[in-house]
C-alpha cells in the first residue's frame, strides 16, 4: 500500500509543475506587457520594473497553486484510470478511499503550505509592491496615467484624453483638487508636459486653458485665463500617496493585525464598506489556500469518471470548474460589499459548495 501511495503522489507531481509554470505565465502575460510599456514608453528605471514584477509573482502564485493542485488531481487519476490502473487497484481489494488518499493528502499539505505563504511572503509582497508603485510614481508620474482615465496624483485627480507616446505630451487635460476654502479647482488645458525639477520633485506645464475655482467661506467664483501662456502645476513628493488616508492596505496585514484592527472598530460590515472589505480580506487568507483540498475533493473523482481520452480534457475541465468557483467567490464577494450577507458566507461559500460537491462525487463512486 505504501508503494501504491508514493505512486500516486509521483504521477501527480509533472502535472502540478506543469500547469503552475502554464497558468502562471497566463496570468503573467498581462503583467508582462505593462511593465515593458512602462520601460519602453514611460522611461520608468529597469531595477524599478523588476521590483515590480517580483512583488507580483507571489500575489499571482496564490492563484495559480489551487489551479496547478486541480489540474493535477484531474490529470493524474484521468491517467491512471484511463490505463486501467484504478480497475486493477480496485480488483487488488484497494478501496476508491484508499486510492485517492495521498491526492487528498497532497492537497491538505499544499492548503497548509499556502496558509503560511498568504501570511508571510505575501503580505511583505504587498507591503513591497504598494512602495515600488510609489516609488515609479515620484520618479515618472506620467507611467500611472492612462488615456481617458481619471487617476488620482498626490491630492489632485488628473484626466488625460490622450497621450503621445513619443513626445510624451499630455493632450486634452482636467485636473480637480480641493482648495483651502472647501471648495475646487478645476484646471482644463489643451496641452502638457511634465518637467523634472532639482530637488526631485515633478511640475507639469499646462498649456493654453482656464483654471476655475470656487472659494466656499467666500462665496466666490473665479476664472483664470492662460489660454495665450502657461501654467506650473507642482507636484511634490511629499503630496504623492497611494494610501486613501494614510490607511493601510488590507493585504498589507496578516489575519492577526486585520482581527486586532476590526475588533477596534465600532461600525459593522453593514454600516462601512471599507469594513466589509477589510472582513473578506481576512476570510480569503484562509479560504483561497483551503481552496487547495476543496479542488482535490472534487478533482480525484473527476478525473477517474473523465478518462483521459485527450489531452486537453483535463485542462478543459480544471479551467470550468476554476471559472465556477471564480464566479461564486465574485458573487459572494459583491453581496459581503454590500452588506446582503455576511464577509464569512460571501467568501466561505463556494469552497463549502464545492467541497460539499466533492464528498457526494467521492460517496457516488465508493459504492460504485
Amino acid at each position: 500500500m505504501k508503494r501504491i501511495t508514493i505512486y500516486i503522489a509521483k504521477e501527480q507531481l509533472f502535472p502540478f509543475l506543469t500547469g503552475f509554470l502554464f497558468f502562471t505565465f497566463i496570468l503573467m502575460l498581462q503583467q508582462l506587457f505593462t511593465l515593458a510599456d512602462l520601460i519602453i514608453n514611460k522611461d520608468v528605471e529597469f531595477i524599478l520594473v523588476l521590483k515590480l514584477f517580483l512583488s507580483v509573482l507571489p500575489i499571482t502564485m496564490s492563484l495559480t497553486v489551487p489551479m496547478s493542485v486541480l489540474f493535477s488531481s484531474i490529470m493524474a487519476l484521468g491517467r491512471l484510470s484511463n490505463d486501467s490502473e484504478i480497475v486493477a487497484f480496485r480488483a487488488a481489494g484497494i478501496s476508491f478511499i484508499n486510492i485517492i488518499k495521498p491526492v487528498l493528502f497532497t492537497g491538505f499539505c499544499i492548503f497548509v503550505l499556502m496558509g503560511i505563504f498568504n501570511e508571510t511572503v505575501n503580505v511583505y509582497s504587498s507591503k513591497v509592491h504598494n512602495k515600488i508603485l510609489i516609488e515609479i510614481l515620484k520618479s515618472s508620474p506620467a507611467a500611472m496615467l492612462e488615456d481617458e482615465i481619471f487617476t488620482s496624483l498626490g491630492d489632485r485627480t488628473i484626466r488625460v484624453e490622450e497621450i503621445d507616446k513619443e513626445s510624451r505630451v499630455l493632450k486634452n487635460i482636467m485636473i480637480f483638487n480641493r482648495n483651502e476654502s472647501s471648495g475646487w479647482d478645476i484646471i482644463r488645458a489643451h496641452r502638457g508636459k511634465w518637467q523634472q525639477n532639482e530637488d526631485a520633485s515633478k511640475t507639469l506645464i499646462l498649456y493654453s486653458g482656464k483654471i476655475f475655482s470656487s472659494k466656499i467661506n467666500s462665496g466666490t467664483f473665479s476664472v483664470v485665463d492662460f489660454s495665450k501662456g502657461n501654467a506650473e502645476i507642482l507636484l511634490s513628493e511629499s503630496k504623492i500617496d497611494y494610501k486613501i488616508d494614510n490607511k493601510i492596505s488590507p493585504s498589507e496585514m496578516n489575519s492577526s493585525e486585520l482581527y486586532k484592527m476590526l475588533k477596534t472598530q465600532k461600525k459593522s460590515y453593514k454600516e462601512d464598506r471599507d469594513i466589509a472589505l477589510f472582513w473578506i480580506e481576512l476570510y480569503k487568507k484562509m479560504s483561497v489556500p483551503f481552496s487547495c483540498f476543496v479542488f482535490v475533493l472534487i478533482g480525484a473523482p473527476v478525473g477517474i469518471s473523465y478518462h483521459r481520452s485527450s489531452k486537453g480534457i483535463g485542462f478543459g475541465i480544471s479551467i470550468v470548474i476554476f471559472f465556477l468557483y471564480y464566479i461564486f467567490s465574485m458573487a459572494g464577494q459583491s453581496l459581503a460589499i454590500r452588506g446582503l450577507v455576511s464577509p464569512f458566507i460571501g467568501v466561505w461559500y463556494p469552497n463549502i459548495i464545492l467541497a460539499i460537491a466533492g464528498c457526494i462525487l467521492i460517496f457516488i463512486r465508493e459504492k460504485s
